[in-house]
């Protein structure tokens, strides 16, 4: 019976690049940096890293397809490395795949690396001639957006609970006001100004009701993790210094809801399919 990952899996090095315009660096420039700062945080040698995963969505004119340009790069041969894509959370199905490898027993110490070159791409996150995500996504998305497939949400949330729209954009530029000025925080952050909710309200509008600051910058960056088990951990960190999972989850929609008319476009409905299956009793 699956007993799940809590507190299997130890992170012991983390390291990212500066995230923003890096028209100065190619991609395997931000993996270096990101992988040497995780290799040091980790404080072991990088022959000791036994497979590495690798997370990249576009690849087109950056590191190329595949995982190999991940090995050649840091350096890392005769050793297994996996490529995985899966839009927003690519980099987060390439740490899943880095946990699980060494849960499984396979592996003791895995690397999980991202990068993305999103600025050379000129990819801002709104419709573009030819859709790289194939011909099914083409055929029922054919003008589909980031801000323009929220901003669907956020209408049809105002719609089927009544929320005034000047009060759901209230909500959204306090969360996107708590969101900049934790960015102003950071040196590694791109967008390192706090906003005001005035101005995030004012901004001009990306996606009706979405504005400017409600919206994810485009960024170029890379970001590492190198993970271990518990015990192994111990015996390389003084004082338990490192982080452990707890848990880890992915649910994917393959969209066909918003095919249907008995979607309300309120909800996201792989998240209420994740809420419906959990025991009685229990909540996310």
């Amino acid at each position: 019976m699956a007993t799940g990952i809590n507190n299997k899996i130890a992170i012991i090095g983390m390291g990212c690049t500066k995230f923003g315009e890096r028209w100065e660096s190619s991609a395997e420039d931000l993996m270096v940096e990101a992988f040497v700062e995780c290799l040091e945080d980790a404080g072991i040698e990088k022959k000791e890293i036994q497979a590495a995963y690798f997370g990249t969505h576009f690849e087109e004119i950056n590191v190329g397809k595949a995982a190999v340009p991940l090995a050649n790069t840091l350096k890392l041969p005769y050793i297994p490395v996996t490529r995985l894509d899966n839009y927003c959370a690519t980099g987060t199905e390439a740490f899943r795949a880095a946990c699980y490898s060494v849960a499984s027993g396979a592996y003791d110490i895995t690397l999980a690396l991202g990068v993305e070159k999103l600025k050379d791409t000129g990819y801002g996150g709104l419709p573009r001639g030819g859709n790289p995500s194939g011909l099914w996504q083409e055929a029922t998305s054919a003008n589909a957006s980031a801000p323009g497939l929220f901003a669907l949400l956020a209408t049809a949330y105002s719609a089927k609970y009544d929320i005034p729209m000047n009060k759901l954009r209230e909500a959204m530029a306090h969360i996107s006001s708590k969101s900049h000025a934790n960015g102003a925080l950071n040196p590694k952050a791109h967008l390192r100004r706090a906003v005001t909710k005035e101005q995030i309200i004012a901004a001009p509008i990306i996606a009706y009701p979405l504005g400017l600051f409600d919206c994810c910058g485009v960024s170029d960056g890379s970001a590492a993790a190198i993970v271990t088990t518990p015990e192994i951990a111990r015996s390389l960190k003084k004082d338990d210094d490192f982080t452990m999972v707890k848990a880890l989850q992915v649910s994917v929609s393959s969209g066909e809801e918003g095919m249907y008319t008995n979607w309300d476009g309120a909800h996201v409905e792989t998240i209420q399919h994740i809420i419906n299956c959990l025991p009685s009793g229990r909540n996310m």
